[in-house]
């Protein structure tokens, strides 16, 4: 054998010996996040990703999962569009290698990824924002969940208050989309029920610059007392509520979740919504539960924590991280079998902020049960959490505040 050979062994040798003592780095655990960022949804999407990203903030700034493995949080904007949901979902589970996802929003958009995208590749799929009931009845193999409460619940309350409020007939426009059609026919069958009268039910189409043509109709029919918008502000809700104080149509309006945000109110300004309401999913959480991730989320994005859905993306990731620690592996069938173990009591209760002491619990073999910053989170058979629903106004300052939360009838 020449010298050079000799050498070119000997330092192959020693290179092999110096990788052979450095410790192998842990490799990222990638979850996955399919928000909204533009579109109809494009307003809620960026505060209710950061609920999401604070999640994994918290879990590795405590070390991480699984003796320091890392959280990395891999995001796309679905731009309210269901093809371009399922397209990203794909790229993320199939080429970015996501454990879970967290998302969508809409549920027009969950639906599809869920029957394309996360079933067949068996990764866990936990929106925070998806209501319709239709997700409850998925052929999911239990890797569909939600933090967010089915829309069933809503239209009850919804129900029930207007006729707490003296509202005797309503009309209804409804974005013709699976969130805004079962909706729309939970407030009708719950609202008939009660002895009210729906004078009229029609859905829209997003983006159009006018609707003067069906708010002529709705406000001719039955003389509604008030108009329930069911859409999303920048997908022609925003628009109906302006056209119809504009012209004279309506100045009562009651708005469902997706109409819950500050662009309402800014647009339409505070004194044009003081004989309005809405509701949306509200936090059941305790007090001292709710303050502790108000003020982390406030420090983290310095938006508001309050807005909908914010809570619920933060326990969808958090639920995720502990069912890692839990299952002892990132393998996507362990996340799913753990999340329940972590969600449901009984157990040693762990809150928003406690992920270090989750891990201590689960290392000694205690039973944790989280209990989040939505509120209980002890998913069912099909993957549902039960809650309570919000009841808001907007404050003449512009605050949208909750004046009480409401439960199913008892």
């Amino acid at each position: 054998m020449s010298l050079g050979k000799l050498s070119l062994a000997a330092l192959a040798a020693g290179v092999l010996a110096i990788t052979a003592s450095v410790p192998a780095v842990a490799q990222d655990i990638r979850i996955g996040g399919v928000f909204s960022y533009t579109g109809g949804l494009g307003a809620l999407g960026p505060r209710i990703r950061d609920g999401a990203r604070l999640a994994i903030d918290e879990v590795n700034r405590t070390g991480g999962v699984l003796q320091g493995r890392r959280l990395a949080f891999v995001d796309a904007d679905d731009q309210t569009n269901p093809q371009v949901a399922v397209d990203v979902a794909t790229r993320l589970v199939q080429v970015e290698q996501v454990a879970a996802l967290v998302g969508a929003m809409a549920s027009g958009s969950t639906i599809p990824v869920a029957n394309s995208v996360t079933i067949p590749n068996g990764t866990v799929q936990i929106s925070p924002s998806s209501t319709a009931p239709a997700i409850s009845a998925l052929n999911d193999r239990d890797f569909v969940f939600r933090t967010a409460v089915p829309d069933g619940l809503q239209g009850q309350v919804i129900a029930r208050e207007a006729r707490a409020r003296s509202v005797d007939r309503i009309a209804i426009m409804a974005i013709n989309s699976p969130y805004g059609n079962v909706l729309m026919g939970a407030i009708r069958d719950n609202f008939t029920r009660l002895g009210g009268t729906v004078t009229s039910a029609t859905n829209f189409e997003g983006d159009r610059p006018s609707y003067r043509a069906e708010l002529a109709t709705a406000a001719g029919s039955g003389n509604p007392q008030a108009l329930v918008v069911v859409g999303y502000p920048a997908n022609g809700g925003n628009t109906i509520i302006r056209q119809a104080l504009e012209n004279g149509f309506f100045k009562n309006f009651i708005l469902p979740d997706g109409m819950r945000d500050p662009t309402v109110v800014r647009e339409i300004g505070a004194n044009n919504l003081a004989t309005s309401w809405g509701t949306a999913p509200s936090s059941t959480a305790e007090p001292a539960l709710q303050e502790r991730f108000r003020t982390a989320y406030r420090a983290f994005s310095k938006e508001d924590p309050t807005q909908a859905f914010v809570a619920e993306s933060y326990d969808a990731a958090m639920l995720i991280a502990l069912a890692i620690q839990q299952a002892g592996s990132a393998d996507r069938t362990a996340i799913r079998d753990a999340l329940r173990r972590v969600a449901n009591g009984p157990g040693e209760r762990v809150g928003p902020g406690e992920f270090a002491r989750a891990k201590d619990l689960i290392a000694r073999g205690v039973k944790i049960n989280y209990e989040g910053a939505s509120g209980p989170v002890d998913f069912d058979a099909s993957g549902d959490v039960q809650g309570r629903i919000g009841v808001w106004v907007v404050r003449s300052n512009g605050e949208i505040a909750v004046e009480k939360t409401v439960g199913p009838a008892q």
